[in-house]
């Protein structure tokens, strides 16, 4: 990052690459999670669940990317072993049901995971707040589109899920 790109954050560095990292875990997490949730669903109301589970694979994997960016930017250094994202993600599973044809189950186990973006965005954007405008500005981004998220899980639904607790 540039000298006085360097100067725009004004927190602890190793914080903020620290929950740019936990982000990122999460993003990457939520990529396969979905990718293997949209080859692993069955039922006559699957073909709809496919398209918004592998869609929201591809954004999961851009926003893992513009998280990388971030902490690239920052002076940190992205996770370079798969196996190591365990070490740095929420500790929150995504719960998938048993049955690949509960394609409500499935829903809310994606839609748990919108929450905990929501949560972790959320998060980000406080601790930023006037102290880092770049990645609130992202966080931002990243928030709203889980928030929207939410809302389309929700409307699927056709009723407000209660939280999982992942296991």
């Amino acid at each position: 990052m540039g000298k006085l790109a360097q100067q725009l954050i004004q927190l602890d560095k190793r914080a903020l690459i620290q929950d740019l990292t936990q982000a990122y875990a999460d993003e990457w997490f939520a990529h396969y999670n979905y990718f293997f949730a949209s080859n692993t669903v069955s039922g006559p109301d699957s073909p709809a669940v496919i398209k918004l589970l592998r869609y929201k694979a591809a954004r999961a994997l851009v926003h893992a990317n513009r998280l990388a960016a971030r902490i690239s930017q920052a002076g940190g250094t992205i996770i370079p072993k798969l196996d190591d994202l365990s070490q740095h993600a929420t500790d929150k599973p995504f719960k998938l049901p048993e049955n690949v044809r509960d394609l409500d189950g499935v829903l809310k186990a994606v839609l748990d995971a919108e929450r905990t973006s929501i949560r972790t965005y959320r998060r980000l954007c406080e601790k930023t707040a006037e102290k880092d405008p770049v990645t609130q500005f992202l966080a931002l981004e990243l928030l709203a589109e889980a928030v929207e998220g939410e809302e389309q899980i929700e409307k699927l639904l056709g009723e407000p899920a209660p939280e999982m607790d992942g296991r």
